[in-house]
């Protein structure tokens, strides 16, 4: 049963939601067909949002039944929600009907945090080039909090750099989240990873000890060339990020002591090159000294200037959900 909910003016007055089910595939294989050239995510996470059991993966329909859009809201903890996947057929685009699916996708997000009780956030991440979207978040109350922006690097081989990292350990973790706490990058960060397909996650305790019981937790001690010490942190994993890319190693959190950055980043490459894979990639927050110590590291944006992100939260349970 879903929740009451408290639409905003101004959505689409001929839209009604429901639950997307199995029955939806056809529809939405030919509006993800018709997105980023064919090669939309959409399908390969199909099956796994009509499982999931907290949020909710919705469509917004015509009068006639038609299935005009969908999008997906996600719970990753406590308070903390995740809105994506907006999709709108595109023979409809133009009407107002993402516009209306980003209304719904809020108001459930308030509906459920109140459900559940206590402080709560939505987010979602969009291109930096995506002036509409970016009119939308700000008439529905989100603020921009972060920039991201993809940098690539390829391997260096180093064997003495990479034996600066070492696989983080359950045992690991209290001192890990000590070094979190006190690092301004990781308040910048919106205390977050950004995964794939631009997820936003915070990482909590419970996230951590996920994380590093996936082996993608790695301490560096590339400053004081002590092991029991923790001089920067990376987290990734070795995979395609997007269909039709080889396997590199993507990057979500990328951390260390205050101007060892381009050093650890240089590592990484190192790394990379130990964990048989051609390239490194990062989506690395957009500041200026970050900026520069990345590049001093030999990383460099795509020739095309795409890959910049911009993430926007909104607090839940304010009183409204208005717009300007």
């Amino acid at each position: 049963m879903h929740p009451t909910l408290y639409m905003p003016r101004a959505t689409h007055p001929e839209l009604t939601f429901r639950a997307v089910t199995a029955a939806d595939r056809d529809a939405l294989e030919r509006i993800a067909a018709q997105t980023w050239d064919g090669n939309d995510y959409l399908m390969d996470v199909f099956e796994t949002w009509l499982a999931d059991p907290e949020g909710m993966f919705y469509a917004g329909c015509l009068p006639d039944g038609r299935l005009a859009g969908a999008a997906k809201l996600t719970r990753f903890g406590d308070g903390e929600w995740w809105l994506e996947g907006i999709r709108v057929d595109p023979t409809l685009r133009g009407q107002g009907i993402g516009r209306a699916i980003h209304a719904y996708g809020v108001a459930l997000a308030e509906a459920l945090q109140r459900a559940r009780g206590g402080a709560g956030e939505v987010r979602f991440c969009t291109d930096l080039s995506n002036a509409p979207v970016h009119r939308m978040a700000a008439a529905f109350q989100f603020r921009q909090v972060a920039q991201f922006w993809r940098y690539s690097a390829p391997v260096l081989p180093s064997a003495a750099r990479a034996e600066t990292f070492r696989l983080c350990t359950p045992e690991h973790l209290p001192a890990l989240r000590a070094f979190l706490n006190s690092s301004p990058h990781y308040a910048n960060v919106q205390q977050s990873a950004i995964e794939a397909r631009w997820q936003c996650r915070r990482l909590t305790d419970a996230r951590l000890r996920d994380l590093a019981a996936q082996g993608m937790i790695w301490l560096w001690h590339g400053v004081h060339q002590d092991a029991a010490r923790i001089d920067g942190v990376l987290i990734g994993y070795v995979g395609s990020p997007c269909r039709q890319m080889p396997p590199e190693f993507n990057l979500t959190y990328l951390d260390a002591r205050v101007g060892s950055l381009a050093s650890i980043a240089q590592a990484a490459r190192a790394l990379d090159a130990a964990l048989d894979v051609p390239s490194v990639r990062h989506m690395i927050l957009a500041r200026g000294e970050r900026l520069v110590a990345i590049e001093q590291a030999g990383w460099r944006r795509p020739k095309d200037d795409s890959g910049k992100a911009c993430l926007f939260s909104r607090a839940l349970n304010q009183e409204s959900v208005s717009e300007n």
